[in-house]
């Protein structure tokens, strides 16, 4: 009985250090290889810092895969909507993590293309959905920062893009009418060199048909 007591005693630590807790990890299988990822921070909520974490490692060996994404591109998605996830490894070999605020409510997943060690890949996890931070708050109806609602935010940006349109239009409308008064002030002044040139002609023509008439004026003064 001592026995028993003293081995399960000396047991208990190693497996509370082995004992994880289970989170909602969605894996792939490529050839060799077994990715699985999920959140850092379950459940995820909109507008919270959280991060994703990916494990990679050997199926035939369950080694961790070191430099696992040198040669792979990494993205998540939202929608058709995505970016690029910018990995760092993690204390534990075989695991990697980036950090991300996720800021619409649904389904996310991790977009994996590209090589990892010998071989290639082409595929994607989905992760759990983001929850709304109201699914904690307490008491209901405080001051904590809650998250804005997907709806509310694609109406604020179609009014954005409304507003942007009318904009360039106005700008439009303007550059056009500076360019109407700008053709017109040009055939302004056309029209006044003109008549600038016709008057000048006409004060040449008076001042020839003086000179002839005190010309004649002298030619009959002669005769008589």
């Amino acid at each position: 009985m001592k026995k028993a007591a003293l081995a399960l005693a000396l047991a208990l630590p190693l497996l509370l250090f082995a004992f994880k807790p289970a989170f909602a990890h969605n894996e792939a299988e490529v050839g060799d290889i077994r990715i699985v990822g999920g959140w850092g921070i379950e459940p995820p909520l909109i507008g919270q810092l959280n991060t994703i974490v990916i494990q990679v490692t050997s199926i035939s060996t369950g080694d961790p895969v070191t430099n696992a994404f040198a040669n792979a591109n990494v993205v998540v998605k939202k929608g058709g909507v995505q970016k690029a996830l910018e990995l760092t490894p993690a204390e534990e070999a075989g695991w990697y993590e980036a950090e991300i605020i996720p800021t619409q409510l649904g389904q996310y997943a991790i977009a994996f293309s590209g090589r990892i060690g010998t071989q290639q890949v082409n595929t994607q996890i989905e992760l759990e959905d983001v929850d709304d931070t109201k699914r904690l708050n307490f008491p209901e109806g405080g001051d904590s920062n809650q998250g804005i609602p997907e709806d509310f935010v694609d109406q604020m940006r179609q009014v954005i893009t409304g507003l942007t349109v009318q904009v360039e239009n106005a700008n439009t409308s303007a550059q056009n009418a500076s360019d109407a008064a700008a053709s017109a002030a040009q055939s302004a002044g056309e029209t006044r060199s003109a008549a600038d040139r016709a008057y000048l002609v006409g004060l040449v023509g008076i001042g020839v048909g003086v000179a002839g008439i005190a010309i004649a004026a002298v030619a009959l003064s002669k005769k008589a």
